[in-house]
């Protein structure tokens, strides 16, 4: 990763969108061209206006240069905060993408993609190769898991945006497993239902990479109840892993703090003494850890968690009590 760098005055002048700053530094100095920043990245990167990209590319700013951490582009680190600036450096040569097209609502773009790559629409962020997820290679994956969506199709991204009329034309071009796991991300629970229907071979025979999906709809950036029962009632494995990490659905929930999808997962068959393979703890414990240490979900129903987890059967290896949450502690003392 390219944690060891920091962006300098010449990123925060073009994030900043100072122009008249940017043109001294780079007159007294031309190497800041490609100055490394925060994850490797150049001034063009981090582009606030389009004034400030169209000088950097006046003054030799390479429009597809990648980062070292999310090995992407100046457009697709840009489309999130200054779609403007995206659609400005697609209209100076930048590569595009599916993903552009959806957030940008480009239709014509869009239609010369997938007359290019019919199978582009079934590309999602965070599915490698092509846009590789968090921990790949040990990399932060690519950065329109922060720009756009995590684990999205670029036709969540057209409806994200406000584009009907693109989704409708990317669904049309999709083929049916990507109609299949589009239909069940978004919780259309009669589409997906006419197509499994349709085609009983259609989820049994779905990718390993595409049956992460659930555990992914539990993890804290997606975390959707509907999308996940639909997928379970349409017969996903219940303990399908995501493979960047080889976390369980259940260890997902269970550290957002999630009491709906627990206590889904549970009924339909989720083990609860099941260890994940980095730190070879139990759900348990990564709910007791997010909720006591990381603190990162302030609004979940930890001890509904644990609750259902140790009337589940889970074991009491790793936990210390008392923890000095209340209601945490209300629901352990049973057990000690």
């Amino acid at each position: 990763m390219a944690e060891h760098y920091a962006d300098q005055a010449v990123h925060k002048a073009a994030l900043a969108g100072q122009a008249d700053t940017l043109t001294a530094m780079l007159r007294a100095d031309t190497s800041l061209i490609d100055a490394k920043g925060m994850d490797a990245r150049t001034p063009l990167h981090c582009a606030g206006t389009v004034a400030v990209a169209a000088l950097l590319l006046d003054h030799g700013a390479r429009i597809d240069a990648r980062d070292e951490d999310h090995n992407s582009t100046p457009a697709q680190w840009r489309i999130g905060e200054a779609p403007d600036v995206a659609r400005f450096l697609l209209e100076r040569g930048a590569r595009p993408d599916i993903f552009l097209a959806a957030a940008l609502g480009d239709m014509a773009l869009a239609e010369k993609l997938v007359g290019e790559d019919r199978s582009c629409p079934g590309h999602r962020i965070g599915k490698a190769p092509q846009f590789p997820p968090l921990g790949h290679e040990g990399h932060g994956g690519t950065i329109y898991q922060w720009t756009l969506r995590f684990n999205s199709y670029p036709h969540q991204i057209a409806l994200m945006k406000g584009y009907q009329a693109m989704f409708d034309f990317l669904y049309a071009e999709s083929d049916l497993a990507t109609r299949l796991l589009v239909n069940c991300v978004l919780g259309r629970r009669e589409e997906a239902q006419a197509i499994a229907s349709a085609h009983p071979e259609i989820v049994p025979e779905l990718a390993d990479v595409d049956r992460e999906l659930l555990a992914k709809y539990c993890w804290e950036t997606n975390t959707n109840y509907e999308a996940v029962e639909l997928m379970l009632d349409l017969g996903f494995p219940v303990t399908h892993p995501e493979r960047n990490h080889g976390y369980t659905p259940l260890h997902n929930a269970a550290w957002a703090g999630s009491g709906d999808l627990v206590e889904l997962l549970i009924a339909r068959g989720h083990p609860v003494d099941i260890r994940d393979p980095v730190f070879q703890t139990t759900p348990l414990i990564w709910a007791l850890h997010d909720c006591l240490v990381e603190k990162r979900h302030p609004e979940g129903e930890f001890a509904r968690v644990v609750k259902a987890l140790l009337e589940s059967g889970s074991p009491l290896e790793g936990v210390k009590y008392p923890t000095g949450h209340p209601e945490v502690d209300e629901v352990l003392q049973a057990y000690f």
